[in-house]
């Protein structure tokens, strides 16, 4: 038998005689089942085997309990399971790996010793994990910098908050998180990656590495790109961007208003030129109507009339709406004839 398939079941574990004899196994399906961990000790003796598809799982760590070695075997597809922890040494039992598939897994840092034992790969995916973008990525970055093969084109800082969402190259050169954290770079990975730089991308230095071809005499400079910042100046950092962002919306929002108005006045000139006449006949009744006010206010005439008598008695007090009138009433004579 060299194609086992046992996909889409319920299976919650595995047995480590589960595969024994098959010996000419080359593909085994465990995917989409509910396995809880990853123990290469389950596939004893499957000398031939060549891919192994565990995805969509419910795995958490990937282990190897067995002193054993896989030679031929080339994919290991472990994506889409909740993994957040894997042994250092859990890959050196397959030297010869070249294609690998971690994505959408829980892993936050991966350990120096599983970088170097991934050296044969030429496909990596790692994409959709929560990365920690602290000192403990820095290994990760050095190696995603020096790998030439297949991998994802983003993967995602995911903690802390101010580099949430950034790319983990990009986090680690714009935020300069790894100080005292030497990456070796060679000569021949350097080139690349400058020209990557010049097209828009990110790159990561560590440490140059010399020529071996320059003369023993010549001296060679080394030094590390690598520096540190603290939380404090990755804060400001951020409020400077968001504050030169805003100041950019700004400005464009005036000149989208500018340009609109500009259109308006060359393919409408004559809505233009009513709205103008609009605004001038209003401004005009409006003065009209102030001047009108204050000539009435100025032209209103006051009336008062104050008349005292001599004589108090019998004294009429006429009132109107402008004061008080006094007036004097003559006493009336009777006369006899």
């Amino acid at each position: 038998m060299q194609f086992l398939d046992l996909g889409y079941n319920q299976l919650l574990s595995l047995a480590r005689n589960s595969f024994a004899g098959l010996f000419k196994l080359t593909e085994l399906h465990l995917e989409h089942n509910e396995l809880v961990k990853v123990n290469l000790a389950h596939f004893p003796r499957l000398i031939s085997l060549r891919t192994l598809y565990m995805h969509n799982n419910r795995a958490t760590v990937v282990v190897n309990t067995l002193d054993w070695t896989w030679p031929f075997l080339e994919k290991i597809d472990l994506s889409a399971n909740e993994i957040d922890y894997m042994e250092p040494h859990v890959f050196e039992s397959a030297p010869n790996l070249k294609v690998l598939m971690l994505d959408s897994n829980r892993l936050t840092s991966v350990d120096q010793r599983i970088l170097d034992s991934w050296s044969s790969l030429d496909s990596i995916t790692l994409a959709g994990n929560d990365w920690e973008c602290s000192r403990n990525v820095c290994a990760l970055a050095s190696w995603l910098s020096a790998f030439r093969g297949q991998r994802d084109n983003s993967l995602l800082c995911s903690s802390p908050d101010t580099a949430q969402g950034e790319d983990v190259l990009d986090a680690v050169y714009a935020f300069q998180l790894c100080e005292n954290s030497p990456m070796e770079v060679t000569t021949a990975g350097l080139y690349p990656s400058t020209r990557d730089l010049a097209q828009g991308g990110s790159v990561f230095l560590g440490p140059f590495t010399p020529n071996p071809y320059d003369g023993e005499g010549s001296e060679v400079v080394t030094s590390s790109f690598t520096v540190t910042v603290g939380h404090d100046d990755l804060e400001s950092t951020m409020q400077i961007h968001k504050v030169v962002t805003g100041t950019m919306a700004l400005i464009f929002s005036f000149l989208i208003i500018v340009l609109m108005l500009y259109v308006a006045w060359k393919c409408f000139p004559a809505g233009i030129r009513q709205l103008r006449q609009c605004f001038s006949s209003q401004r005009r009744k409006q003065k009209q109507k102030q001047s009108m006010q204050q000539m009435a206010a100025i032209s209103t005439p006051e009336y008062y009339v104050d008349y005292k008598p001599n004589h108090i008695e019998g004294a009429l007090v006429i009132i109107n709406e402008y004061g008080s009138c006094t007036c004097q009433q003559q006493p009336s004579r009777e006369c006899e004839v």
